[in-house]
């Protein structure tokens, strides 16, 4: 099965290539919102004037700005007040994510999807909160990498399920094979940081070793994965008795309750960007 996977890969990289197969794209206004806050001289003015292009952005930020967690008790009635209160960096983290739920939503699938939604925002709440115990990492770049880690998914599905020679346990296996590496070629096509591309690619060997004591994001998401899935049932038991280095690194028991109070905030925002 692998070697015919490998052989599909082939495949699907040439269709890319040749554009008989064509990855989906970030919407423009996230593009352009991350290239501003990247320039150290960017000005809130031209960020607010960027992201009030997207009405449907702009009322997602206000509704984050006025969750209970971010607002103080204090109303937050413009988009100017929004991004002051949220900071730059959050607020870019935030249109990126806003913009890649809204590709992910582009699927002829919608009961999968709504699971991959919902598992991939967990996943993503887990990384932000895994991520800030450690000062080297930058919670904010784990929580896009745990929303990115099974992107591939989504044209890999598209593609497998267009195609009538495979069988129901081919697509799912090819799937589960393949994801890593047509995720990584969709992060590269969007631009993305090392890595989150990194993290697409490798966030499924569990046994992976990083280098060095310290966690890097790939670990994180690891972690995060475990986590939600846990390793009592299901395709990551293999691994219940077996030392996993990620976790070794990431998770230290006295954490443990601040950690679990620092999820239950962070999800608290991360349904607000899918509320309808």
């Amino acid at each position: 099965m692998k070697e015919r996977a490998l052989q599909l890969l082939r495949v699907i990289e040439a269709d890319i290539a040749d554009n008989r197969l064509i990855l989906p794209s970030l919407p423009e206004v996230a593009v352009r919102v991350r290239q501003l806050i990247a320039n150290p001289d960017c000005n809130i003015s031209v960020l607010e004037r960027q992201i009030s292009k997207d009405a449907a952005m702009t009322a997602r930020l206000l509704k984050v700005a006025n969750s209970s967690i971010m607002s103080r008790g204090n109303k937050v009635t413009s988009l100017r007040h929004a991004i002051l209160n949220l900071g730059f960096d959050l607020v870019g983290s935030l249109v990126t994510q806003m913009a890649i739920l809204q590709t992910m939503r582009k699927s002829r699938d919608e009961a999968r999807l709504e699971g991959f939604v919902a598992g991939s925002l967990r996943v993503s709440t887990l990384s932000y909160s895994i991520a800030a115990q450690f000062d080297h990492l930058d919670p904010e770049l784990a929580s896009l990498g745990g929303l990115l880690h099974d992107i591939g998914k989504l044209p890999l599905r598209e593609y497998l399920y267009s195609n009538p020679d495979f069988s129901m346990d081919e697509r799912l296996q090819f799937e589960l094979i393949l994801h890593p590496y047509t995720g990584a070629i969709l992060l590269k096509h969007w631009g993305m940081a090392d890595a989150l591309i990194q993290v697409a690619f490798y966030h499924e060997r569990i046994l992976r070793d990083s280098p060095g004591e310290l966690p890097d994001y790939t670990d994180v998401v690891i972690v995060a994965n475990l986590m939600h899935y846990g390793i009592e049932q299901g395709r990551y038991s293999r691994y219940k008795n077996q030392l996993i280095p990620a976790l070794e690194k990431c998770i230290h028991h006295d954490q443990l309750s601040t950690l679990e109070g620092s999820i239950e905030e962070r999800m608290e925002m991360a349904l607000v960007l899918i509320e309808s």
